[in-house]
């Protein structure tokens, strides 16, 4: 586990079973084993983790998901150590910030209709946004529209299926 390194999680509450519901209007047939991750988070430091939660982004310890199923993604060959770096320290400057809900109103029209609506608040991310946008800032992903993106995409891109 290193920094710019991100999990998958597939967690066991009732908010993230309606995020995995709602993934799979968009990930059905062959794609569907990508809708099974619910949440996602960067890799601060070994054990350490800074994620989009309801009350803002956090550090927390990877310890939080001993009782989740989760997939730690390696960036090995992805990025370098230079890369892996711009990642974390992306994720570290945006501790505090508040939670995206307008992000989260607008991926569930997406999911529900199919209508890509951008309502966001510059300083707020889901889960989601928040991962991909430090990726980019290492270099990564810049074909992702980070307001539109789902635990699922990441999935998908880097192959990650239902354990």
């Amino acid at each position: 586990m290193s920094p710019g390194d991100f999990i998958l999680a597939h967690r066991h509450h009732p908010v993230a079973g309606l995020i995995s519901l709602a993934q799979k209007r968009r990930f059905h047939g062959p794609d569907e084993v990508y809708a099974h991750w619910s949440h996602c988070a960067v890799v601060e430091s070994s054990g350490r983790l800074i994620e989009a939660e309801s009350n803002g982004i956090v550090r927390s310890p990877i310890s939080k998901y001993r009782e989740d199923e989760y997939h730690l993604v390696r960036m090995d060959g992805e990025l370098d150590a230079s890369g892996r770096e711009r990642a974390a320290e992306y994720a570290r400057t945006r501790v505090g910030e508040g939670f995206g809900y307008l992000d989260l109103f607008s991926l569930s029209i997406y999911c529900l209709v199919g209508q890509r609506v951008r309502l966001v608040h510059g300083d707020h991310e889901i889960c989601s946004s928040f991962v991909v946008r430090s990726l980019q800032h290492a270099g990564l992903l810049k074909e992702l529209d980070p307001a539109l993106t789902l635990p699922a995409d990441l999935a998908k891109r880097f192959d990650v299926r239902e354990s």
